[in-house]
């Protein structure tokens, strides 16, 4: 399973690379940047609330450029994205960048830096009955997406505590990707009797379900910045000016944390066309931990775990993930 998996994920990428090839236009001004709608994303989330507003962050750094944002729900799409050249760099897990630098072979995806830590956790239902791993067999668990940051982690985490899941669903339990918006419901109606996500769904997911934590990895590496290759190659100064400010962001962020998350609850009302409660905001803050280093040794551990669940063969070294303008 996991050599036919890599293999289909492997034709998948090349299709989208030839099919993407024509997409780039030589001297565009315009930068194409992803981010979910998760407050994980928060450097995301703030700078794409800015640009709405016309007072855009990265934009101040690259006079003369226009800065288009692209929402993703989960990592895989994200990467699919850079595989077809539609998107230049964007926020994702860790876990979905790898998996796009191994099929790959190391030749399309870079990080540029790192942008949060923890705030994921797996959440179980209340009256579940769930406090230890094998209370999980025969249970049915929610991720966002297959191959996604938190679904690697949930696998891996099952596996290591004796619990054999499948890829085709078989075995102690379920593991089902379903959109972090739709995981409430399903809790609430009993089809799910955990989750494991990300904020502001933990948050919503305690307030709105009654749901508690069992697992959280606060030091986890939950989100980087990543770039695809040849738009970096082509655009050596661009790069480095979107990288200060990423990390002049992420320090406006921790100094200004209320400017900060009204910025990311008026941005999620937009994206989710609904009013977004600022109390999930505020208690999925208290999870976060920004940064703008690259945890190398985090990442070494994501390798191990997708490839413990069968998401992953060969990875090239993660040290040559790093961005370096010289070698680029």
């Amino acid at each position: 399973m996991k050599r036919s998996l890599s293999c289909l994920i492997m034709v998948a990428a090349m299709l989208l690379i030839l099919c993407g090839c024509n997409r780039e236009e030589e001297g565009s001004t315009v930068i194409r940047m992803g981010g979910f709608p998760n407050v994980t994303h928060v450097q995301a989330l703030v700078a794409r609330n800015m640009t709405r507003n016309g007072n855009g962050w990265f934009e101040r750094y690259l006079p003369g450029y226009t800065v288009e944002w692209y929402t993703y729900n989960a990592g895989p799409t994200a990467m699919e994205a850079i595989f077809g050249r539609t998107v230049d760099l964007t926020y994702v897990g860790p876990s979905p960048a790898l998996n796009a630098y191994a099929v790959s072979a190391g030749r399309e995806v870079r990080l540029l830096a790192g942008a949060v830590n923890g705030g994921a956790a797996l959440m179980v239902a209340p009256g579940s009955g769930i406090e230890k791993p094998a209370d999980f067999k025969g249970r049915s668990i929610a991720t966002p997406q297959l191959g996604n940051t938190q679904d690697v982690s949930c696998r891996a985490w099952l596996g290591r505590n004796g619990l054999r899941c499948t890829l085709e669903g078989a075995g102690d339990c379920r593991v089902s990707p379903t959109p972090n918006a739709m995981q409430l419901q399903l809790m609430k109606q009993g089809d799910i009797s955990a989750c494991w996500t990300v904020e502001p769904w933990v948050s919503r997911l305690e307030k709105m379900a009654g749901a508690r934590v069992l697992v959280q990895e606060p030091d986890v590496v939950t989100t980087v910045l990543a770039g695809r290759v040849g738009w970096l190659r082509r655009h050596p100064k661009e790069a480095a000016a979107i990288l200060q400010a990423h990390k002049d962001l992420t320090r406006w962020i921790q100094e200004h944390p209320e400017e900060a998350q009204a910025h990311v609850v008026a941005e999620l009302t937009e994206l989710t066309q609904a009013p977004f409660d600022p109390e999930l905001v505020r208690a999925a803050w208290q999870r976060l931990k920004l940064t703008t280093e690259v945890d190398i040794s985090g990442l070494r551990q994501f390798v191990e775990d997708a490839q413990s669940c069968g998401l992953l063969d060969h990875v090239p070294d993660p040290n040559g993930m790093l961005y370096t303008p010289a070698e680029e």
